[in-house]
């Protein structure tokens, strides 16, 4: 008995070996894939093969017998290493065609999205240095410069801080009369339009950008970066420079239009998932209870809210609180939930479809659909 079990753990470990050699071998006919793309300007993300991997995968596990949700799982995980790959690829063979090195600083450099924007601009080959608090407990690689004014004759001046101090940080330098090119990377504009308007009439290079994506981002293929311009052509397209040798996808629109975006990209989806938790620790039912009774559409929406109630409160409540436009949209949440409301209390059945029809032409639009 002991001894057949030692076999067959023998032999598990050889299949063991075999798959990683696999999979050792398949990144690197993605990262040939990958140089071919490069060469050719197509996109590394290619919807209808990935679709076709997974429909093969699926198929290929009836006729193995196995389960068709573990080769799903494999297949999705492949897609996604090999995505990696080509962009690590890619952004290798981009920075060997990148122009020379400027110098960057970032203010707020020793937060974890400050961290994340050092090592970019250092991977395509920049000068990276900090302005911050120095009594910041985070280590760093990067030089620790002792005030803005040391950072006034910098290259590139990125502002990673906090909402409630970015536009404070603007007047100071326009005070400093900096020839830097700026820009701040804050989740809301409108706090920042008058510091904003006042850099502008004085001469600063300011622009503003907003990555749709936090510090744990690993990967840029499929997320997004908005290019907030404010009418100088030459500033944004300075600022969109230094995105575009990689594979995220750049959307510029206008400073005064940001914020109505983000009350429903931001604003909605925090919003509606702080309230299903909400309503959930109302409930008095015990949380092992609903997880027990839980359906697939219930673990779905707790895998997206759990990181919700997770994420840092002060930004959350500056992202609702700070925005013109939440009043609005608060107000068009309990029209849907009134009208919601009314076709169940009142039995509605053909307007409670209605509705729900609505909802599924709208998210059904191919033409916006990721």
């Amino acid at each position: 008995m002991t001894e057949k079990l030692s076999q067959l753990r023998d032999q598990v470990r050889a299949v063991d070996e075999e798959l990683f050699q696999l999979v050792a071998k398949r990144l690197d006919l993605a990262r040939q894939i990958g140089a071919l793309k490069f060469e050719a300007h197509l996109p590394i993300k290619d919807y209808q093969v990935e679709k076709a991997v997974l429909e093969r995968s699926r198929q290929r596990a009836e006729e193995l017998g196995i389960y068709p949700s573990l080769a799903e799982d494999l297949a999705r995980l492949m897609i996604r290493y090999a995505v990696i790959t080509q962009d690590a690829n890619r952004q290798q063979r981009e920075r060997q065609l990148a122009g020379p090195a400027q110098n960057v600083v970032i203010v707020g450099g020793r937060g974890r999205m400050g961290g994340w924007l050092s090592e970019f601009f250092e991977a395509f080959g920049h000068n990276v240095s900090h302005v911050d608090n120095a009594s910041s407990d985070r280590s760093s690689p990067y030089p620790l410069l002792p005030d803005l004014h040391a950072a006034r004759d910098a290259d590139i001046i990125v502002l990673s801080t906090p909402i409630a101090q970015t536009a404070a940080v603007i007047d100071q330098l326009v005070e400093l009369r900096t020839t830097a090119l700026v820009f701040d990377i804050c989740s809301l504009k409108t706090p920042l339009l008058p510091s904003i308007g006042r850099a502008r009439r004085h001469g600063i290079k300011i622009s503003s950008v907003h990555p749709m994506f936090g510090p744990d981002a690993d990967i840029l293929v499929g997320r997004n970066i908005m290019i907030c311009h404010i009418d100088d052509l030459a500033i944004t397209a300075a600022t969109r420079a230094l995105f575009e040798p990689t594979t995220a996808n750049i959307t510029e629109v206008p400073l005064a239009r940001h914020d109505q975006l983000m009350s429903y990209v931001l604003g909605l989806s925090h919003l509606s998932n702080l309230v299903f938790a909400e309503v959930l620790a109302s409930s008095g039912a015990p949380y092992r209870d609903l997880l027990n009774a839980a359906s697939t559409t219930f673990n779905s929406q707790i895998r997206v809210t759990t990181p919700v109630t997770r994420e840092n409160q002060d930004l959350y409540f500056e992202i609702q609180a700070e925005n013109s436009h939440t009043p609005e949209l608060i107000a068009a949440l309990e029209k849907a939930l009134a009208a919601y409301r009314q076709t169940i209390s009142q039995h509605d059945r053909v307007q409670f479809r209605a509705l729900m029809t609505r909802s599924r032409d709208y998210l059904g639009d191919t033409e916006a659909a990721p």
